[in-house]
This record gives C-alpha cells, sequence and structure tokens, in this order.
C-alpha cells in the first residue's frame, strides 16, 4: 500500500522522492513503452486538436521525466504526423 510505503517520512521532499523511486522507473523498458506510446499516438476524428495536442505534451513530458530528450523540431514534426489527414493542410508549405 502507497501509504504505509511513505508514512514515515518527515518532509515533503523525501516523501516526494520515495513516491518516485516506487512509481518513475527510469528503466529500458519503461522509456520503450513510453516511446511506443509516443510514436503510434494518433489523433481521433471526433478529438479536438486542443486536447489532443495536450495529450501530446503530456506524452512528452513522461519521457522527459525518464530523461529522454526530444528537441523542439521533432517535437513539431512529430505533433505533425499525429494530425488526422484533414489537418494535414496546416503542415503544408505555399
Amino acid at each position: 500500500m502507497v501509504l504505509q510505503e511513505v508514512l514515515m517520512k518527515k518532509t515533503s521532499s523525501a516523501l516526494w522522492k520515495r513516491l518516485e523511486t516506487l512509481y518513475a522507473t527510469k528503466s529500458l523498458a519503461n522509456r520503450l513503452v513510453l516511446k511506443q506510446h509516443l510514436f503510434m499516438f494518433r489523433m481521433n476524428e471526433c478529438e479536438l486538436l486542443r486536447d489532443h495536442i495536450s495529450q501530446c505534451i503530456t506524452l512528452l513530458n513522461d519521457l522527459k521525466n525518464v530523461e529522454v530528450q526530444i528537441d523542439d523540431k521533432d517535437q513539431v514534426m512529430l505533433l505533425l504526423c499525429f494530425l488526422l489527414p484533414l489537418h494535414t493542410s496546416l503542415s503544408e508549405r505555399p
């Protein structure tokens, strides 16, 4: 039980560190699963663009938390690839 794991911690910093060690694993397997989620991420037809971008940001932050860095240019390219074909006109150059 989570509460038993953190019950004796005296500071919020110690509590946070314990929770990180329990749940924020930075293992290779976890990184691969998060990358797989990112690369398979696609927008649903009925989904709002704002919600889709929010979910994309969450995925990118999850990767950042396990020390996987994706530079800004690659993030933009991924976001454009995640959009439905009807939104691809945003990425077309004149």
